[in-house]
């Protein structure tokens, strides 16, 4: 059976043996059969089920299978059900006609299993394909929707974070002229000093890396001689104390990736690491977190694997777009934890390392992300060209 998808499909023959047979025989191709005798009651099931097939007889009581066809047409002109009509009649001036009518194959009774398996074989990549299709096209206007929504949000964004900076600048001045007057400052003030400073560093960070996301941020990446090992470490440091009991980390450290070194951004590599395992906490309740660090020809691979939630295959086509996937996005049906920003930074750092950003997960089997990066070159990659990166849904 191609796929493992089951599509619905409509039965309708005023026979009932011709519904019982058609019944198994499209359940065993990977079809959800709903057969009915009387055609006014298929249009009832129709416009509230929407099917993606029919299996219509042309002669019966009540309404005969063209005018079935003609309002199953006119009944949402926006869905493409594909329509086989069955007829008993051997007049071929019949199949002109039904074509005509938006019938999109046709059959004669007595029906042969094997034709009729065929046929609807064929039907089912058409059903599939009209899916994929569709689907598309509502990714591709809602992405649309969404970068024009971006556009006006960056004009918000970016005076929000002017304003930020003056106060922020005044405290690191303030604490820095503190710390300046040894004598006017008591030795139990000084570690608080120090967090102060720590804390306003951070939001600076926090600043730069919303305003990175959106395409804004002024801040050149910090491309000099790294070692990506150190840059791991310190990110497990920073969110060491946010695993939650019944959690545990697994470092699996290369043998030798401690001397691995090579020319990128190691401050970037480490927000990488630090946002990764922070979705990951984020949605692990129980179970592990494995960060591994491997050597790969020219650069190195890092891969962050949980047993957490997963993310349902709906979800994958929409990650790594920032303010995509929010509570308020009716569509997916329920709460989504995260504003998608941080994913979209990991992406574009992986893009300036020239390498490659894959998201593999299933629901309940937890998620693998997966980045590889270069770090033989000599300057960072763009980020306004198409990168590489790729969701999949799958046992991590």
């Amino acid at each position: 059976m191609q796929g493992s998808q089951r599509l619905p499909i409509l039965v309708v023959d005023d026979d009932r043996s011709v519904l019982a047979v058609l019944q198994s025989w499209l359940g065993a191709q990977g079809w959800t059969p709903e057969c009915h005798q009387d055609p006014l009651q298929a249009l009832e099931a129709y416009s509230l089920r929407q099917h993606a097939a029919a299996v219509l007889d042309w002669s019966m009581p009540q309404l005969d299978g063209l005018e079935l066809v003609r309002r199953l047409r006119a009944q949402n002109q926006s869905h493409s059900i594909y329509v086989l009509l069955v007829t008993s009649s051997d007049r071929s001036e019949i199949l002109a006609q039904a074509f005509e009518e938006g019938v999109d194959d046709f059959l004669r009774k007595p029906l042969d299993k094997m034709e009729f398996i065929a046929r609807m074989k064929a039907a089912r990549r058409v059903c599939l394909l009209d899916n994929e299709i569709r689907l598309r096209s509502e990714h591709d206007l809602e992405r649309r929707m969404h970068n024009l929504a971006l556009q006006r949000v960056s004009a918000l964004v970016g005076a929000v974070a002017h304003e930020l900076r003056t106060p922020l600048a005044s405290v690191r001045l303030s604490a820095e002229r503190l710390r300046g007057r040894p004598g006017r400052v008591s030795q139990e003030a000084l570690p608080i000093l120090d967090r102060l400073d720590q804390s306003v560093s951070h939001l600076a960070d926090t600043l730069d890396d919303v305003l990175d996301t959106f395409g804004m941020s002024h801040r050149a990446p910090r491309w000099e001689t790294f070692r990506p090992s150190e840059s791991v470490q310190e990110a497990t440091q920073l969110v060491r104390d946010r695993f939650k009991p019944g959690v545990e980390l697994v470092e699996d450290l290369e043998p030798g990736s401690d001397s691995i070194s090579g020319t990128g951004d190691g401050v970037s590599v480490r927000r990488l690491v630090s946002n990764l395992l922070a979705n990951a906490i984020r949605h692990t309740s129980t179970g592990t977190i494995r960060l591994h660090l491997g050597r790969l020809a020219g650069g190195i691979i890092i891969v962050v694997q949980d047993t957490g939630d997963g993310i349902p295959a709906e979800l994958l086509p929409w990650l790594g777009e920032p303010l995509l996937l929010n509570s308020e996005n009716a569509g997916f049906g329920h709460f989504i934890r995260g504003n998608g920003m941080g994913l979209s930074l990991c992406r574009r750092i992986v893009q300036r390392h020239g390498g490659t950003f894959t998201i593999r997960s299933l629901p309940g089997a937890g998620t693998r992300v997966t980045a590889t990066m270069r770090l033989d070159l000599p300057d960072p990659h763009p980020t306004d060209v198409p990168d590489n990166f790729y969701t999949q849904a799958g046992s991590p």
